[in-house]
Parts: structure tokens; sequence; C-alpha cells
């Protein structure tokens, strides 16, 4: 006031400023109250719970009534929204559930077309098998063709005389239906051979770990699968990867045959060739 005096404004005159200056801000509280009551008054909230409900904006709408609740709890319509709450709550579960689902359905096609992509990309790799063909009487290649895998695979067996001795096996792979393995003992040359059907049980682990009891009868110089049993093991090719067999003779259970095929990769580009012929 001495400093107002002092430039020459009468006491008055600032008296009458300084309560022009608070009716003013006054004033500016009343506005932004005013304002904030229109933005958010019950009035609409109630717009907002109203249309985010026809929307099926369930969050929204339970975000609002939730705050209806808080700040205008004398509102008629909060009964109401109480009771449409627990609907809104049990839809916005129905919606997460979907969400989760169509994610997941979205995740799985990106995984679909991303191996199609490589299969397209890799289609004339074959990894460990390759496709030949039986020869007529002449040495001239027919049309009847088989897959075997294109270098011997080495296992273990033991007997009554040997443990854990060498073991070279061989795939002949004629079409999903008719699959037959030749095991070579010591890693020799000349294959096991069967005398009276000799019966065999073959246990087999895919790469997922699912594990398959077979049967094979070897009345020749292989083992070979009926059609059931030569189809698993087909689909355990197609899956790739690692792939476990273990062999036990029924007759003389103390012989028994192991060996892997450490990865089973390409096996259905050898089959779509096979079949192709």
């Amino acid at each position: 006031m001495i400093l107002i005096s002092g430039c020459g404004v009468p006491e008055e005159k600032y008296n009458a400023l300084e309560l022009k200056y608070n009716k003013l801000i006054s004033e500016k509280k009343i506005l932004m109250k005013n304002l904030d009551e229109c933005k958010n008054g019950s009035s609409n909230l109630i717009a907002r719970i109203e249309k985010a409900n026809k929307d099926k904006k369930y969050t929204d709408a339970v975000k609002n009534i939730n705050i209806l609740y808080e700040r205008f709890p004398e509102s008629p319509k909060n009964k109401q929204y109480q009771k449409l709450l627990r609907k809104l709550e049990k839809k916005i579960l129905v919606q997460q559930k979907r969400m989760k689902k169509k994610r997941l359905a979205e995740k799985k096609k990106q995984e679909r077309e991303a191996k199609e992509k490589r299969l397209i990309a890799n289609l004339n790799k074959t990894g460990m098998w390759n496709v030949n063909f039986y020869v007529d009487d002449f040495g001239e290649p027919t049309k009847s063709g088989y897959i075997t895998n294109t270098s011997l695979i080495r296992g273990i067996f033991s007997n009554s005389a040997t443990q854990d001795s060498k073991l070279d096996v061989k795939f002949l792979i004629s079409n999903a239906s008719d699959i037959s393995l030749i095991l070579f003992e010591y890693a020799g040359n000349n294959p096991v051979k069967g005398y009276s059907r000799d019966k065999y049980q073959i246990l087999m682990q895919d790469k997922n770990g699912k594990r398959y009891k077979l049967y094979a009868k070897n009345y020749s110089d292989r083992l070979r699968c009926n059609s059931s049993d030569s189809k698993k093991i087909h689909k355990a090719l197609m899956k790739g990867g690692n792939i476990k067999f273990k062999i036990i003779d029924i007759n003389t259970p103390t012989t028994e045959y192991s060996f892997s095929i450490g990865n089973a990769e390409w096996y259905n580009n050898a089959y779509r060739k096979l079949s192709k012929k």
C-alpha cells in the first residue's frame, strides 16, 4: 500500500482493484467447477456408461460406473448400474478369453505360414533320406521306389553273447503302410535273418516324447511292420526331429537293439518325391 501510495494510487482505488481481482478468482473457480461438472458430472457419466455399453466397450463402462458411484452416491442410477456391473464384468472375461483365443489362433497361423514358407524354400532338401528305385532282371530301374537312409544309422545291440556291440540300421520305406528295418549286427554286412516268422517288439519315442509299442516280423532279412504300425512310424518320421527306437526279440528277450535317428527332418520332402512317381 505504501508503494502504491508512493506511485500516486489512492487507497480507495487499490481496495476496489483488490476486490475486483478476488471476484475474478472466485468466478474462475466457479467456472472450473462448472467445467468439471460438465465434463464429469453425473449426467455426462451416465451418457458415457450407456454409450460404452452399447459399443461393447465394457471396460470403459465399468470404469465410469465406479466413478459415478464414488462421486455421485446419491444418483438414482447407481442401484441399476451396480447390478449391471456384475454382468459387464462377466462380459469382460468373455472378451478377454476371445482375445486370447484370437491371439493364439493368429500365432498358430503365423507359425504355419512360416513353416510353409520354409518348406517351399527347402523343397528339394531330403536331409538324411534318399529316394531309390528297384531294378528289374536286366538291372533297369522300375517305377517301384522306396525311401532309405543315405548313411547307415549307428546303434548298439546286446544278447547272451555280447553287450553294447555295434549295430547298423537301414530303413526300407515303400509307402506309409509298408516300412521295414534291416539290422546289421557288429556293423557288418550280413543282416539279421529270421526263421519261422520271428517276432519283435519295437518301442518308439517321437520328437515330442510320445511313446509307441509296435510289432514286426522277420521271415527273411528284415523286420517288417504291419500296415497300422508302419503308419505310426511314418507319422513320427513326418514330424522330424529326434526319434528313439528299442527293439526286443520276443523269442529271445535277452536280444535287444537300440538306436536313434538324430534328426529325421526333410523326410516329408523325400516322401513327397516318392509319392509323385
